[in-house]
């Protein structure tokens, strides 16, 4: 008797444990404009120097799952944490840096705090998202990312704030969807990473298929703040696809500069911050 006495108490103090583990994981839950207010079990109000963003396919059909990332830098920057959340799809686990927890399938948490490389660096969390069968012709993304002061404590020196919502386009039809890498048919240029950056980044870039042309010819060039150029990464004809290249800017000042992706009939330029 005193064996089962002692098993049912082991048993019970195994199902406290699991409930009690469970409304902790829940805690991480329920951040986004979508669910909630915010890492406010952190601070209070939302932090504007910590930046946040979401990139990847702007367009799906119904079921088609693209891939994403969801950056952010600022704030003390020792370590970083995040929740994105679809309103109607669902989130889809990439690898062992985030986590998925069961009441709540259409968002996505770190599964533990990912370090920043130093505080001048972004980091970032991959992630999958699913169109679901919906008659909606939009969806949304919400996200939110919390930089923190890595002393396991979560109080006000922690900071976050929210990412842009980003509008995903659900077709029905899958033909009105372009089958590259990220989906997009567009000439493209994307924003660098890191950034800022020091000294290394990398920029990446879409040319587009147009009918029968078979290399489009393209110049991706640096300038700084007053114009004058400073690099020339790319002059040459190349195929419809996305490239990625990378800049070392050693011997630089720290500030603001400027890359260009020109093309005879385009030509888009972004900013970027090297921060020595």
């Amino acid at each position: 008797m005193k064996v089962n006495y002692v098993l049912s108490f082991l048993f019970l103090l195994f199902i406290s444990v699991v409930v009690i583990a469970s409304i902790d994981d829940t805690d991480l839950i329920g951040c986004t404009e979508l669910n909630g207010n915010g890492c406010v079990c952190h601070s209070l109000d939302r932090d504007y120097s910590v930046h946040v963003w979401v990139e990847g396919p702007e367009s799906l059909y119904v079921g088609q799952t693209g891939y994403y990332k969801m950056f952010m830098y600022g704030g003390p920057a020792e370590a970083g944490g995040y929740n994105v959340a679809g309103r109607f799809g669902q989130m889809v686990l990439v690898d062992s840096l985030s986590f998925q927890h069961p009441l709540s399938m259409n968002e996505l948490t770190q599964a533990f705090p990912l370090p920043f490389p130093s505080q001048q660096d972004t980091i970032y969390w991959d992630f999958g998202y699913t169109a679901s069968d919906t008659s909606a012709e939009w969806d949304t993304i919400y996200s939110c990312g919390i930089s923190l002061v890595w002393d396991s404590i979560p109080d006000f020196l922690d900071r976050w704030n929210y990412g842009p919502k980003f509008p995903v386009h659900i077709v029905d039809d899958p033909t009105g969807i372009n089958n590259s890498e990220n989906f997009v048919n567009d000439f493209q240029l994307y924003q660098n990473y890191p950034n800022p950056f020091n000294p290394d980044t990398k920029i990446k870039y879409h040319i587009p298929s147009i009918g029968t042309q078979q290399d489009m010819s393209v110049q991706l060039k640096i300038y700084d703040i007053l114009g004058n150029e400073i690099a020339t990464l790319v002059n040459e004809e190349k195929p419809a696809g996305i490239y990625e290249v990378s800049w070392n800017a050693s011997g630089l000042t720290s500030g603001i500069y400027f890359y260009r992706l020109k093309s005879v009939s385009n030509a888009v330029v972004k900013k970027m911050i090297l921060a020595k």
